[in-house]
């Protein structure tokens, strides 16, 4: 799958949000994967992407507290929102971006549907490209923050220079990883069908024990805790200060899984296995379970 072939409100990138940036990039590189190299936000957050084809993973960090209200709107800076789930004693998906290529449109359909927006970004963030040579994504965002349950909610991210982000030198990952197959999340299934009806409408199903939807570029699906331990047993969940609404896990396609163990074994990065899959522990991945499937 192609950026430009993504489909509108698929998962776009999830944001692996941690406290040491530079800890977690070499976490992320132990498992096999190839950061871009390091930039920053006008808002005071610094970045590094791990891209596919189709989705990546965006790992973010507090870098400069002084510079949150910079592009805020509606009293919402995107800054000040990653500090305060950091602030909380929490690491991992606290957002996740959902694909657009008309953010103006977007954003106007997703009111009409029922959900409740904070308004409109547009920014500019300085990067430097595989070869050294410096240039600027240019992004609109617009925002879809859930205040009773925020780490469930989502943005949609418009790319207007997309060649600049899916850029094929980043998408060479020793783990053979080549994108996201779908999140898990746990809480109250109510909350998640409603909120992703409205974005999905008729493509949600509701089952006894989850909540689930193609997204058109990955999956989401939402569990309780209990199913959720079940589904990843031997790894433990990821470590939360309170019982709440959030994703706990990434599934992630890989062309080998065996060539993955080999390398995690080269690297001596412990990992649970199966016959059909490898399960990274959550303090190992910015606090977000790991689960590999061959592709």
């Amino acid at each position: 799958m192609s950026a430009i072939g993504q489909q509108t409100y698929g998962i776009d990138h999830p944001l692996v949000t941690v406290k040491d940036h530079a800890q977690a990039l070499d976490q992320f590189r132990a498992l096999g994967f190839s950061p871009s190299p390091i930039s920053y936000h006008p808002w005071g957050t610094v970045t590094s992407l791990l891209m596919f084809p189709g989705n990546f993973i965006e790992v973010i960090g507090v870098d400069d507290e002084s510079k949150f209200g910079t592009n805020s709107v509606n009293g919402f800076c995107f800054g000040r929102q990653l500090g305060s789930f950091l602030q909380r004693g929490e690491e991992g998906i606290s957002l996740v971006a959902l694909h657009s290529k008309d953010a103006d449109a977007d954003h106007a359909s997703l009111i009409e549907q029922g959900l409740n927006s904070q308004g409109r970004i547009d920014f500019r963030r300085k990067m430097t490209l595989p070869d050294g040579s410096p240039d600027e994504a240019v992004v609109s965002l617009a925002l879809f923050i859930d205040d009773e349950a925020p780490d469930v909610s989502n943005f949609i991210c418009h790319q207007h220079r997309p060649e600049l982000i899916w850029v094929k030198g980043w998408q060479q990952h020793a783990n053979g990883v080549t994108g996201i197959a779908g999140l898990t999340y746990i809480g109250d299934l109510d909350l998640y069908q409603q909120r992703w009806q409205s974005i999905y409408q008729d493509k949600v199903q509701r089952f006894d024990d989850k909540v689930e939807v193609d997204s058109g570029c990955g999956w989401l699906r939402a569990v309780s805790r209990d199913k959720a331990e079940t589904v990843f047993h031997p790894v433990e969940l990821p470590t939360t200060s309170s019982e709440r609404p959030h994703a706990v896990a990434m599934t992630l396609n890989t062309t080998s899984l065996t060539g993955l163990k080999q390398l995690l074994h080269a690297n001596k990065v412990p990992f649970f296995d199966d016959e059909h899959r490898v399960l990274i522990q959550p303090e190992l991945a910015g606090n977000v379970i790991l689960e590999f499937i061959e592709s």
